[in-house]
């Protein structure tokens, strides 16, 4: 099988397309199958662009540019459906063998002691955490705070179980919404 970087095609470009059709269609003609490879909360360059208001913030505030990837919030509900109306649109117009969403967590590769890299904190999702726990995840890491991640490891562990669940929620829903069947949805 085969797995393209769906990302670069999430936008219909004419020439991009009939280059894409034209590889998945000699593809299939060798009996190789095609997978689209997704990589949320990444979507596209041009989708980071045309929306600011839905770029994830890392713990000290900036846009979650991280590497390579450009991560949205896919907490936002006006994000999640403008994905997945992407997504539907995308897998539309190929022919594809079915999806491969890969990656589908927050960044924090050295953990929550780098806050330049530590994510969801865009503000709707600091609502959300602190609508059930009561506190604003930012004071994590105000040193002011009786909460700040060196001074008591509770408050820092609820945070990280909030966003494990947070996760396993758009990862099921994510898969979910696809309109290929289960079987052809894989996770990585």
């Amino acid at each position: 099988g085969l797995h393209i970087t769906a990302w670069q095609f999430w936008e219909p470009d004419p020439q991009r397309d009939a280059w894409l059709e034209a590889l998945i269609e000699a593809c299939h003609n060798q009996a190789i199958l095609v997978y689209a490879w997704i990589e949320f909360p990444h979507v596209s360059e041009k989708f980071w662009q045309d929306h600011p208001e839905w770029r994830e913030k890392t713990a000290s505030g900036q846009d979650a540019h991280l590497d390579w990837r450009k991560l949205m919030n896919l907490a936002d509900p006006d994000c999640d459906r403008a994905i997945h109306a992407g997504l539907d649109a995308l897998i539309s117009r190929f022919d594809w063998d079915g999806i491969n969403l890969g990656e589908l967590y927050f960044e924090s590769l050295e953990g929550y002691l780098n806050p330049a890299r530590f994510t969801p904190f865009h503000p709707q999702v600091r609502q959300r955490f602190q609508s059930s726990f009561g506190f604003d995840p930012a004071k994590l890491y105000d040193p002011a705070s009786p909460r700040h991640h060196l001074k008591t490891a509770g408050p820092m562990r609820q945070f990280l179980e909030f966003r494990a669940g947070l996760t396993h929620s758009l990862q099921v829903s994510d898969r979910k919404s696809t309109r290929l069947n289960s079987s052809h949805v894989s996770q990585s």
